[in-house]
């Protein structure tokens, strides 16, 4: 299952090949946690690869620990980039995902996409301060 998880990490977002999508994921696979709507089998995914890849350069999805159990794995993460202005990113998640066969069947995605959009200047430094102070995000 490791193995499954590292090919799509090369494939999908260090060398960014679409055809990878479609033959690591099952056509009624879910992933949820990216976004607010669960993403379903290879179109769903794409269009979240595609609008990523388009805010950043030299993608890498770097698998820092892992465990397997039961067809599941579980996997902390680090995924990196570098904006179009050459300012390196990095975010830590998390995937937990069932996988079959050289596919993922179900993923359950925990990233910090705060961290992410604060980095990419979409959003204020204190972001997340302002929002458990009860403060809007963008709003003095």
């Amino acid at each position: 299952m490791l193995q499954t998880l590292e090919t799509w990490a090369h494939r999908v977002w260090r060398d960014r090949d679409e055809t990878a999508i479609d033959a690591m994921l099952e056509i009624d696979t879910q992933a949820h946690g990216l976004g607010s709507q669960t993403l379903v089998g290879p179109d769903g995914f794409k269009a979240f690869h595609a609008s990523l890849c388009g805010l950043l350069m030299d993608t890498e999805l770097v698998i820092d620990h892992a465990i397997e159990a039961d067809g599941w794995l579980a996997a902390l993460c680090t995924f990196k980039g570098t904006t179009r202005v050459g300012k390196p990113i990095a975010i830590t998640g998390a995937i937990h995902a069932r996988i079959a066969n050289g596919k993922l069947l179900e993923a359950y995605n925990h990233f910090d996409f705060v961290g992410l959009f604060t980095q990419l200047g979409l959003l204020p430094e204190d972001t997340l301060q302002r929002c458990l102070s009860g403060r809007p995000a963008c709003h003095d």
